[in-house]
């Protein structure tokens, strides 16, 4: 059985200045995720889950 293991999500303080993002204060990811990486943490409940999935199923 395939086994992915979820990316872990960073604090605001665990990323480099430059991607910090007003009032986002959790969710981010490392900046050196794999594109894999970023797909699988659309999966994790964060602050942009709902907004990710509103926009993408109407899509289908």
């Amino acid at each position: 059985m395939l086994s992915l293991k979820l990316p872990q999500l960073l604090r605001v303080h665990q990323v480099p200045r430059v991607f910090w993002e007003d009032g986002i204060m959790s969710g981010y990811r490392r900046p050196t995720s794999s594109a894999l990486d970023c797909v699988l943490s659309s999966f994790q409940m964060t602050n942009e889950t709902v907004n990710i999935w509103t926009h993408f199923l109407p899509t289908w």
